[in-house]
């Protein structure tokens, strides 16, 4: 009622088993009275980003069953999309080779006095912002903040409009999520498309433990929870120092090369410092502090394994984070060529996986317990690997993690018994995510939700089920990401480790039900920059409010009853409204039978 009432106001004003893929699946819709095309809209709620048009019957006419095989298998070719992500050229760069190109105002500016093309203390702005400028072109460096503001947020949103492999991105937003890492983070920021890219989305629908260990290693992970810098004391600071709460940054961030990113401050730089007085001491260098960091190991076992009550103890905690110690970033440049050539030489100090480094001499190689077993002394990097696979056959996991895919697929509060299902499933299967999946469409608590419409979508699922069903050409992604931003969902953009919460009640409150009633109206009306809608009508003299309904339902509410949305749009558009058409859309897409899913 809140929903339909905010639209209608709006309007007004606005407007006047175990079984993979490959092994055959058995979906039991008709068990709770569904047909094809009921089974196959429902499908593409839970398992796409909604429907696009024409789908449902499409889906309906090669079968269920069919459609979620290759859905569980995520191979299908996607040549249009391919295409559309031409446009973020980050996608095909190493992480190294991020780096080289967006670079941060600081940086360049200090690359440009270094070149003697600009001196920071004399140079007028104007004049350094066009030299600044035209060093970038002439180089190819790109702004820092188009990284993560521009073309990370952009191919998610393309590849979740146009991918034909819909599950695999649902499932890259639902793994992000669990494994959270935030662009707020300046460790993180400039790793982010590489760790979805690269740790999260390959491994989406495989093993579980090859996730955990991707996003274990991943320098975007080891920064955002300060593993990167955990390593054993020297002898002199054997007491662990305490680890300081994560902050969030108040004027701006750290970019690639450590300093303050000035990309949100406006124009080409900041304010060119000061000169210092003449006289001004040099502070006394500071003694550099090393220590135990506990952060990553209790977020491994409390968000990313076991649950807040697996079994654990504090205890657990720190001596899970003394075997992580020594887990760390590989550097850029010269200090990578060093570590290779140490490497080649015979030095067993570094192991080097990709932008992953195991320093020896930072490992705590002391003995050591974990979950009640033992870790004899002088072990090294398979000590980490071996808490990863205990905490990956751990029964808490394989209960916590069904859970959780419970929760986003089925219902907010999952029924242990589909729980337990699932969590045997990834027992037997050793964490098969593909099998675990499968074993939930399988269940008739799934599909006895299918009538029931129990999940409320997320705005992101909201702007591109709406995108999907109205076929819009996406030719500029930037404009909506304003909207996430008031719809309360800033892509990634969520600060605490938990990721965003995934219950209806976290989406559902005045502002931003508002939010969303607005956002409707306004890819209504073609007043987002960027996107077309091509099942908008070119001619706006106009349908019939019985003609729009006719057509835009049948999009937007695809297999659906949609008795009781049709009466009410009929009585809060007036019989000589202009645009009857935009108006069925706005509310439509305001309706809770397109809200929630």
């Amino acid at each position: 009622m809140i929903l339909r009432f905010a639209l209608a106001v709006l309007c007004c004003g606005a407007l006047l088993a175990v079984a993979p893929a490959e092994a055959g699946l058995k979906l039991p819709y008709k068990a709770e009275g569904l047909s094809k095309e009921q089974a196959a809209a429902y499908l593409l709620e839970r398992f796409a980003f909604g429907a696009r048009p024409g789908e449902v019957e499409k889906v309906a006419k090669m079968g269920p069953e069919k459609w979620l095989a290759q859905q569980l298998k995520g191979n299908l070719p996607d040549a249009a999309l391919e295409k559309r992500l031409e446009a973020f050229p980050a996608l095909k760069m190493t992480q190294e080779k991020m780096a080289e190109v967006y670079v941060n105002n600081g940086r360049i500016r200090r690359i440009v006095a270094k070149a003697g093309l600009i001196d920071p203390a004399k140079t007028p702005r104007k004049e350094m912002n066009e030299k600044i400028s035209a060093y970038r072109k002439e180089h190819g460096l790109r702004p820092y903040g188009m990284l993560s503001n521009q073309e990370l947020k952009g191919q998610k949103l393309m590849r979740a409009v146009y991918s034909e492999n819909q599950l695999t991105e649902v499932l890259t937003d639902f793994w992000f999520n669990h494994f959270n890492v935030t662009t707020r983070d300046g460790g993180a920021r400039s790793r982010t498309l590489s760790y979805e890219r690269d740790a999260i989305r390959p491994n989406v629908l495989g093993n579980f433990r090859t996730i955990l260990g991707a996003t274990a290693k991943h320098p975007a992970m080891l920064y955002y929870l300060d593993n990167a810098q955990s390593r054993m004391a020297p002898p002199s600071e054997r007491e662990p120092a305490k680890p300081e709460p994560k902050k969030e940054m108040a004027t701006g961030e750290m970019g690639m090369d450590g300093g303050m990113d000035g990309e949100m401050m406006g124009g080409e730089m900041a304010k060119a410092p000061e000169k210092a007085p003449a006289k001004a001491q040099t502070p006394p260098r500071r003694k550099r502090k090393y220590g135990l960091n506990e952060n990553y190991a209790r977020e491994l076992m409390e968000l990313h394994t076991l649950g807040v009550d697996g079994g654990y103890t504090q205890r657990d905690v720190t001596e899970v984070a003394r075997v992580l110690t020594g887990w760390a970033a590989a550097p850029y440049g010269n200090g990578r060529k060093n570590i290779e050539k140490q490497m080649a030489n015979g030095n067993e100090n570094n192991i080097l996986q990709g932008d992953f480094v195991f320093r020896k001499s930072w490992h705590d190689d002391k003995a050591k317990v974990v979950l009640g077993e033992k870790f004899p002394a002088g072990g090294g990097l398979e000590e980490g690997e071996r808490v990863l696979d205990m905490l990956t056959s751990h029964p808490s996991t394989a209960r916590f993690i069904s859970t959780k895919l419970a929760r986003r697929f089925v219902n907010d509060a999952p029924s242990d018994d589909l729980v337990d299902q699932m969590a045997k499933t990834f027992t037997k299967t050793d964490g098969d995510i593909a099998a675990v999946m499968a074993t939930l469409a399988q269940s008739r608590v799934f599909w006895a939700e299918a009538k029931k419409r129990s999940k409320m979508k997320s705005p992101f699922e909201l702007a591109v089920s709406s995108l999907r069903a109205l076929e819009a050409d996406v030719k500029n992604p930037q404009p909506m990401m304003r909207w996430f931003d008031r719809m309360g969902e800033p892509l990634y953009g969520y600060l605490p480790p938990t990721g965003f919460p995934d219950y209806a009640e976290s989406w559902a409150n005045s502002g931003t039900l508002i939010a969303r009633m607005n956002f409707g109206i306004h890819l209504a009306t073609g007043r987002i920059n960027g996107v077309t809608l091509k099942r908008l009508p070119e001619d706006s003299s106009g349908l019939t409010t019985e003609e729009a309904l006719a057509m835009y339902s049948k999009l937007l509410l695809p297999a659906q009853d949609t008795s009781a949305i049709v009466s009410e749009v009929k009585q809060t558009i007036p019989a000589d409204a202009e645009r009857k058409e935009v108006q069925v859309i706005s509310m439509l897409l305001g309706s809770p039978e397109f809200q929630y899913r």
